[in-house]
């Protein structure tokens, strides 16, 4: 099987990619022309039955996240989420809305649902109508209906009646488009699908079985019926439909597997609505001849779970094909051969990362014959998408292996890289270190990590809740953090148990738990040479050169600042106790040792040179000692809502870097999601002193040297576009905090901090 980057000549690509273009614009002028005239839901055609691709799950998994599962599942039958910063709130046609940081919209009109669905005129594009009132007819008389168009932070609402490719992304300042997209992706309905297993066993305090049951067939039919195919925001992107067509694959296999039937009526429309999303990704992938990112990923797993769990036929078995041979294909595209992704993001790693476990679990839990089929079948193909280059995968058992997979080695080396890159950037307190931009973005929800506050202490915490009064101050607040990336080591533990991935994990199992049952049970060796075991070290860059010499490189060189941030408690001496992990593709080079973490910044923008999830912060530093940060990256808060916020969090002034100014290392006010590369950052020296590292983001090369010393970290920048002497540093006194100029902290999408405190939450 081929596992290598495509290449091309350079005049051969730009007349390839013109072509390519003016194909897929004439394509969708076709569609669009097409779409207005006739129904775009699914007709005719085998979608019965669905086949089971998860195996049962005992109900024992589901009692230590018990209470939260309680609490989350409550909120959600209310038609309550917290989203992207919007705190708790009840979600429904003519709601009044907070607002964004004063922007606000009054655009939602209250409805009064009847039995026919006369309701959805005008709330449906005509051709769809006769469909969708007849879709409605079979939501449960009394049930309220979810807005799945409205931005419920600002109250701004997309027009359900716009084809989707005509969909404004950002049509004014204070609408998030995010929100509606992160409301459709429906990951709170396998929260639903553990509360009907464990009210299935008697446990007192939950609702009765066939009430979760009941929401989670009402939820489904009310989106198909208001979001017909091609129609509306949550077709726009098809990145969503992935995520969202997995979701409802996993939620509705909970509930079969702990032994839920549901109505014919119903099975016949989720399994079209699981077709209609299968085959809008395969006209829609979201491939490029030059860049490909998490929104590929997501397309192909979507595409994988619409096709494993949909009857055989020649359609749905090239999907299949399709789908393994290009997400095999980027697994070597988006993740370097340490593990680490290629967005230049932590939290996009996660994303990814979740992306590609739960897709190598179905691959590996196929049926029978679907493994049989992935090997004689010609994988799906058309014009202006990627044809598959390698052959037919074979599945093999091998070493250390329970059951046959098709999986190269290095595809298994880099999946547990993936777990080890996440555990060496956590930090002591148990939080990722912060590194590009933050969406909060998951595949699949499946970990009930919230953590219960009351009303009153979250709006003391977060002052993104400023005006919140949705629920009173002393009922619960269930807060989830977004920087605990302790799921996707779980997960990947699923596939390859491991004790240190178990360890690191802790309580949070549920990943595991379904990551197994979802591949049927297997295991798979490492993917190392030599098997379990033996592996290789990635070397530390620069551990070969001497300190003194590279030293020497700054001989002449104005120091602009020097600073000394002292330990609060004794720690370990220079090379003592204190590890090194350097990960030189990704650009993050990490000091830990136990209660003492230190992450530099100093590498690629990420995405080839694009650098949309990047930020500014070459050679910024987050320092952790005992569990508090003394210097933590302020994170991302918003994206296309607010613009001037979206560049203050990724400008180099928000970060603990060397400064020129108000001049930034990269242009930023150009593009949202591209990021100027002129810093050309390169690490010097890492080892048992320290690190040195510099960059020419300022049109002259500056530099950082970090000592590491008995007492502290003494951190001194250069810049050799000063005159020698000239220079404004000086050692801070000792109980140095970070400057007071950083924006507020933000551990993820939407949620600002308030200080005093707000880094140690």
């Amino acid at each position: 099987m081929t596992f290598a980057r495509p290449r091309y000549g350079k005049l051969s690509f730009i007349a390839a990619y013109g072509i390519w273009w003016r194909y897929r614009r004439i394509r969708e002028n076709a569609f669009r022309f097409r779409d207005r005239w006739r129904q775009t839901y699914s007709r005719g055609g085998k979608v019965l039955p669905l086949a089971r691709c998860l195996f049962s799950i005992d109900r024992p998994h589901f009692e230590a996240p018990r209470d939260q599962i309680h609490g989350l599942s409550e909120m959600y039958l209310a038609h309550c989420f917290d989203l992207l910063g919007s705190g708790w709130v009840r979600v429904r046609h003519g709601m009044s809305c907070r607002g964004l940081e004063g922007r606000r919209f009054d655009m939602g009109n209250p409805v009064t649902t009847d039995r026919e669905g006369r309701w959805l005129e005008g709330r449906v594009s005509p051709a769809n109508l006769e469909v969708a009132r007849r879709l409605w007819g079979l939501v449960d008389e009394g049930y309220e209906p979810v807005d799945w168009h409205l931005d419920f932070k600002s109250g701004y609402r997309w027009s359900p009646t716009l084809w989707y490719r005509d969909v404004p992304v950002a049509p004014k300042e204070g609408a998030d488009i995010k929100v509606p997209w992160e409301l459709s992706r429906m990951q709170h309905l396998p929260i639903l699908a553990f509360a009907y297993t464990i009210s299935r066993g008697g446990v007192t305090g939950f609702q009765e079985p066939e009430t979760y049951l009941r929401e989670f067939r009402n939820q489904v039919l009310d989106f198909i019926a208001s979001n017909p195919p091609r129609f509306g925001v949550n077709w726009h992107t098809t990145m969503e439909v992935g995520i969202r067509v997995a979701n409802w694959l996993i939620a509705y296999d909970l509930y079969t597997s702990a032994g839920a039937s549901f109505d014919p009526e119903f099975e016949e429309v989720f399994a079209r609505g699981i077709y209609d999303h299968a085959r809008h990704i395969a006209d829609n992938l979201e491939w490029f001849p030059h860049l490909r990112t998490n929104h590929y990923l997501c397309n192909l797993a979507g595409l994988l779970f619409g096709a494993a769990y949909l009857p055989r036929s020649p359609e749905t078995n090239g999907w299949l094909s399709f789908a393994f041979r290009e997400m095999v294909k980027e697994m070597a595209v988006q993740f370097h051969p340490e593990g680490s992704n290629f967005e230049a993001s932590t939290s996009y790693h996660r994303l990814s990362a979740e992306t590609v476990v739960y897709a190598t679990a179905l691959v590996l839990g196929l049926p029978r014959d679907k493994r049989e089929m992935l090997e004689r079948c010609r994988p799906w193909n058309r014009i202006g998408f990627p044809r598959p280059e390698s052959g037919p995968p074979t599945f093999i058992v091998p070493p250390g292996s329970d059951r046959p997979h098709p999986f190269p080695g290095c595809y298994l080396e880099r999946l547990e890289r993936m777990a080890e890159f996440t555990m060496t950037l956590t930090k002591p307190n148990g939080r990722v270190a912060q590194i590009g931009d933050n969406d909060s973005g998951r595949f699949l929800r499946l970990q009930p990590g919230h953590q219960p506050m009351t009303v009153k202490e979250a709006k003391r915490r977060f002052s993104n809740l400023e005006g919140y009064s949705e629920l009173p101050d002393s009922d619960t607040y269930w807060w989830e953090d977004p920087l605990d990336h302790r799921h996707l080591v779980s997960a990947i533990s699923g596939l390859l148990p491991q004790p240190r991935f178990e360890a690191f994990s802790g309580n949070h199992r549920m990943d595991a738990v379904v990551v197994r049952a979802l591949g049927a049970g297997a295991t798979i060796a490492s993917g190392f040479p030599g098997g379990k075991g033996k592996r290789r070290e990635l070397e530390d860059v620069g551990s070969g050169k001497e300190w003194e010499s590279v030293l020497g490189i700054l001989q002449g060189v104005s120091v602009t600042r020097k600073i000394s941030i002292p330990w609060k408690q004794p720690a370990a001496s220079p090379g003592v106790g204190i590890h090194r992990r350097s990960f030189p593709a990704f650009g993050i080079y990490v000091f830990r040792a136990d209660g003492f973490f230190l992450s530099i910044r100093c590498g690629s923008k990420g995405q080839n040179g694009v650098g949309g999830h990047a930020h500014n912060d070459q050679l910024a530093v987050e320092i952790n000692v005992g569990g508090e940060d003394l210097v933590a990256d302020p994170g991302t808060y918003l994206y296309t809502p607010l613009p001037f916020r979206r560049n203050a969090y990724r400008s180099v002034m928000a970060h603990f870097a060397p400064r020129s100014g108000e001049q930034e290392p990269g242009e930023i006010g150009r593009d949202l999601f591209a990021l100027g590369d002129t810093a050309q950052a390169i690490c010097h020296y890492f080892g048992e002193h320290g690190f040195i590292g510099s960059h020419r983001g300022f049109q002259r090369t500056v530099y950082r040297v970090i000592e590491i010393t008995e007492d502290g970290v003494t951190l001194t920048d250069y810049d050799d576009g000063i005159p020698r002497g000239t220079g404004e540093g000086g050692p801070e006194p000792a109980g140095w905090i970070p400057p007071s100029d950083l924006p507020p902290f933000s551990p993820g999408y939407g949620i600002l901090c308030r200080e005093p405190g707000a880094r140690n939450l």
